[in-house]
């Protein structure tokens, strides 16, 4: 799903797997220098080159090479030697490495940016050093940035703050309660990925927030780091007060006797709270966390018996139709893909439908989804 933008020192007319295979005979060339020294772990560097949206508005694939070339220059001249203490840190040598540069699209955000896959042993068998690769990188942009007179990489990434911090905030202010899979829903719904950092007991120790190709700590976001896992809690209970217009004072003159009066407290009827249950459907080496509602979940269940199916086929509904109830789209798509479906996109949102409702509806399209075979293209071959 990418665009090549530019190959360096490697073949075009081969298939991408032999790229690598490429690169890994170049590495065992010079076998001999490298077993000199201690082993190198990383045989690849990889960058990512993410402009902001208007800032590349109408480019085409000759302005993103250019813009992969002024990358490069500048991240090789770049002399970290004095800082790291480390001679191999005076530059590195990309522009005379093996590299592949791909366009890809964010499939949320639709956030066009590069990836940069280079060789680390450079065509005259050096390393090229990957140590302090974030801070090179980082340079590197702000130079890029500078030349163009674009925002700065630290002015952009304080606006970003300042953005997720509103969403995040507006996302506590509409949760009745305090949820992980709730905070992660409404995130969402806005086009970040929510990653969370478990211990061995299961427990969240820490979370990221993801937008685009941008990546931020909890602590880097909020007014006094009021949204890190410290303080998260305490924020949500701040922004929804108990309130209660009962036993309010009353001050007045009066020359009779005074008469304490006890207020009854009303008794109003109890709305029915719905029983939530967790569930984690795994794709992709992601776990998603899904928190519905137990009637809605024995409706879903009862949709999905009702299909002629196999066992093993409605756990895949299930799991679709879970991602789809929480509106995981991409990852509903991946699923029913890899379970040989595909055939089928899902229809529009919700809508007005209440939770049951709703998980029938999204049954029937895990289904559709599932059992659809995607459509195979057949490839003519020329004499």
């Amino acid at each position: 799903m990418a665009e090549i933008v530019k190959l360096n020192h490697l073949p075009k007319d081969v298939e991408v797997e032999a790229w690598w295979a490429h690169m890994q005979a170049h590495q065992m060339k010079f076998q001999y220098k490298r077993s000199k020294h201690r082993p190198m772990k990383n045989f690849m560097m990889r960058i990512e080159i993410s402009p902001a949206r208007e800032e590349t508005e109408g480019f085409t694939l000759a302005d993103w090479e250019k813009l992969a070339e002024d990358f490069i220059k500048a991240f090789d001249d770049i002399d970290l030697s004095k800082k790291t203490g480390r001679p191999s840190a005076a530059g590195t040598n990309i522009a005379n490495s093996q590299y592949v540069v791909s366009l890809h699209r964010d499939s949320k955000s639709g956030i066009v940016h590069m990836h940069l896959d280079c060789n680390r042993i450079d065509m005259e068998g050096n390393v090229n050093d990957d140590h302090n690769i974030g801070i090179r990188a980082t340079m590197a942009a702000n130079e890029v940035t500078r030349q163009r007179g674009w925002v700065q990489a630290e002015q952009r990434s304080d606006e970003n703050k300042e953005r997720i911090t509103l969403d995040c905030m507006n996302a506590l202010k509409v949760m009745p309660r305090f949820s992980w899979d709730v905070y992660d829903q409404k995130l969402a719904a806005k086009g970040y990925d929510l990653k969370l950092r478990y211990d061995s007991k299961g427990v969240v120790r820490g979370y990221t927030v993801r937008k685009g190709n941008s990546i931020y700590k909890s602590s880097e976001l909020g007014k006094g780091r009021n949204l890190m896992l410290s303080k998260i809690e305490s924020t949500w209970r701040k922004l929804h007060p108990l309130t209660s217009n009962e036993n309010q004072p009353h001050s007045g003159l009066s020359n009779g006797p005074i008469h304490t009066v006890i207020p009854q407290p009303k008794v109003l009827p109890k709305a029915e709270q719905p029983f939530y249950c967790l569930r984690k459907v795994n794709v992709d080496g992601h776990t998603y966390s899904i928190e519905i509602p137990d009637k809605a979940f024995n409706v879903m269940k009862a949709e999905v018996a009702s299909f002629k199916v196999n066992n093993e086929t409605a756990d895949h509904i299930i799991g679709v139709a879970l991602l789809l109830f929480a509106s995981y789209i991409d990852a509903a798509t991946s699923m029913s893909e890899s379970c040989g479906g595909g055939g089928t996109s899902p229809s529009s949102g919700r809508g007005k439908d209440d939770d049951w409702e709703w998980a029938k509806r999204c049954a029937q399209m895990a289904h559709s989804m599932v059992t659809t075979p995607k459509p195979q293209i057949r490839r003519s071959r020329g004499r």
